[in-house]
């Protein structure tokens, strides 16, 4: 039944990247306080699951040094993949500063995204089976941390394929695709880090660390360049629904 609910909601998270992509292509670009209001509110939520939930379990049910192997393990994964995707980024604005950027030139920006989000999606798939271990409503606040996330990467996905000319339906079923890399991440989780009590806390320990380099480098930081008062009434809104559902519980 775990599972079963597991892959459900992780799959729903993972969709919300073609929420993302879908808004793009028959919406738009979102506004920029709308789209900080959702990175503040991600944050918020990730940030505080990671200290009121996964950090305690993760020390009680193992030693300091296996919990901060898995923080650190989680925290450079996160770290290279978002490293790959800025080395390509700033090579791109190089290349486009020479000449107008041709369509395939954007495609080819388009194929390193959607490689670097489908590898990306991964530790978030095992970060939310990490939560489910530790307490349901825990798994479930980092599935709306996820979801809250991904819909700002759809649209960033989106965008240089359809400045490239393809097709949107082949936009939509990329962006299906790639989805489906967070229920493989939290299949992963229960297969590989759920086992033992010793692989259930790197389990957690990873899960920490790749949210907390989403919170610090990623999701706080852009959220507040964007609108730092949509960002802060995101992470305000995200506090009082983390304490009502504790309250709940």
């Amino acid at each position: 039944m775990i599972a079963a609910e597991l892959l459900l909601i992780s799959a729903g998270t993972g969709l919300t990247t073609v929420v993302g992509a879908l808004m793009t292509l028959f919406v738009g670009m979102p506004g920029r306080k709308l789209m900080a209001f959702y990175l503040g509110m991600s944050a918020g939520i990730m940030g505080l699951v990671i200290l009121a939930d996964l950090l305690p379990a993760a020390f009680r049910g193992g030693k300091w040094f296996g919990v901060l192997l898995g923080i650190t393990g989680g925290f450079l994964l996160l770290k290279i993949l978002r490293h790959i995707m800025s080395a390509h980024g700033k090579h791109g604005a190089e290349h486009s500063g020479e000449h107008r950027r041709t369509p395939q030139e954007w495609r080819g920006s388009g194929w390193m995204m959607a490689a670097a989000l489908a590898f990306h999606h991964v530790p978030e798939g095992v970060a939310i089976g990490a939560g489910f271990q530790t307490h349901h409503h825990a798994g479930v606040m980092i599935a709306l941390s996820m979801s809250l996330h991904n819909i700002p990467e759809g649209v960033g996905l989106a965008a240089p394929f359809l400045l490239g000319s393809m097709r949107r339906r082949s936009i939509l079923l990329l962006a299906f695709l790639i989805s489906l890399s967070i229920p493989v991440g939290a299949w992963l989780s229960g297969l590989y880090f759920m086992s033992t009590p010793q692989a259930i806390t790197f389990g957690m320990s990873f899960a920490i660390g790749a949210m907390a380099y989403l919170v610090w480098k990623e999701l706080g930081p852009a959220g507040l360049a964007m609108h730092a008062l949509s960002a802060q009434l995101g992470m305000l809104v995200s506090l009082a629904a983390m304490m009502l559902l504790h309250l709940m519980m």
